[in-house]
């Protein structure tokens, strides 16, 4: 019997997790040599990137093979993710609708300080700051903690917001702190909490929290992050993550969240009117991921996405409360993706299904502090 591409993709994963690796790669070659094409067939990138990552975890002799067919498409990882801002719209909408809720508890505020864990090169609070230029909703002085491993990314950050802190006229203080979230020492959350002291306070995280690893067995790094965050009285948290449950050890189990997931992002990528080289390019910045998430050994894997439940239940335990008052009627309509507000996230939707959520959580009465805001413009107008 005849199989298909994706039965064959079954059988590998079958044998591998029965321990029958030589099988597996056996199947695995059959597939790369005699059942994808070397282009024709836009649908076979998407094999090729995942048989890559098979192959890296069975130590198989093609991972040479496939990696030569997808060097190609090759791009720096930080200009895909900037054409990914630009045109994949689970990632624009999601940095829009995270600014949107932003807004509301930066704007119009006397002095605020917002924290933002992977700031990376700091594009989207760039934005965030023409955005509440334009409501002309500037608070009197800011004060942003970045805290981003990559030295190269945190001063490209500072001097792109610092900058236009200065065009703005806006009062600005920029903390950086050069480090991975969950391994800051004793020191850099003096200087988080030094930055927030009297004064309002609110973190945001735009597909950076799941990259956070446990370092000691029995312990949720991730509990322990925003248990710690929570003790600082943030008015406010933000956080985008995509949909989908890549943390579980169940490798079967997170093999078919990931294929699900990336075949409707590959799926619509495909609708996006790019060019080819676009879509192939966009394509390949999620290859790294899911090398990581199928290919890379457990102790040493770092894209660990979770589901919008997950997220939602450690911030309520956290001690957190779901955000409820969205209202974004209109503003953010797309032809492909639904941009739905639901309990304590806005999810957007393709194919019917959230493949990214904006989740927004307080642990405080923001409502009021965001009413003090409101009332503060009023009398300056």
């Amino acid at each position: 019997m005849l199989l298909n591409k994706q039965e064959i993709l079954a059988s590998v994963i079958e044998n591998a997790q029965a321990g029958r690796r030589a099988v597996a790669r056996e199947a695995l070659a059959e597939l790369v040599d005699n059942h994808l094409s070397a282009g024709t067939d836009p649908d076979d990138l998407k094999y090729y990137i995942f048989a890559a990552a098979l192959a890296k975890r069975l130590e198989s002799d093609k991972a040479g093979d496939i990696n030569l067919y997808l060097r190609k498409f090759e791009h720096p990882q930080i200009s895909l993710f900037n054409l990914l801002a630009q045109h994949l719209p689970t990632v624009s909408l999601a940095g829009r609708v995270a600014n949107d809720l932003l807004c509301r508890f930066l704007g119009n505020r006397e002095e605020v300080t917002l924290l933002d864990i992977g700031i990376g090169t700091g594009q989207q609070e760039l934005a965030l700051l023409y955005e509440l230029a334009r409501r002309g909703a500037l608070p009197e002085y800011l004060t942003i903690v970045a805290v981003e491993p990559s030295a190269a990314s945190l001063r490209e950050a500072e001097r792109c917001l610092t900058q236009a802190a200065r065009t703005l006229q806006l009062p600005f203080t920029f903390v950086p702190i050069l480090a991975v979230a969950e391994e800051m020492d004793e020191a850099q959350w003096a200087t988080i909490a030094d930055a927030a002291a009297a004064k309002p306070l609110v973190v945001h995280a735009a597909f950076a929290a799941h990259h956070v690893r446990d370092r000691v067995a029995g312990e949720c790094a991730r509990d322990a992050l925003f248990r710690r965050l929570r003790t600082l009285g943030p008015e406010a948290v933000v956080l985008a993550e995509p949909n989908s449950d890549h943390h579980t050890d169940v490798f079967p189990m997170r093999f078919e969240n990931c294929w699900r997931h990336f075949s409707l992002t590959f799926e619509l990528i495909g609708r996006l009117g790019v060019t080819q080289d676009e879509c192939a390019a966009m394509k390949l910045f999620f290859a790294r991921e899911i090398e990581d998430i199928l290919g890379n050994a457990e102790e040493t894997r770092c894209e660990r996405h979770e589901s919008t439940d997950a997220w939602l239940s450690r911030l309520t335990r956290c001690g957190f409360r779901p955000y409820r008052a969205f209202d974004l009627t209109g503003r953010f309509d797309h032809p492909s993706v639904s941009v739905v507000p639901r309990e304590g996230y806005v999810g957007l939707d393709y194919a019917g299904e959230t493949l990214v959520s904006v989740l927004c959580a307080t642990s405080g009465d923001a409502g009021a502090a965001m009413a003090a805001a409101t009332s503060r413009t009023a009398s300056r107008n």
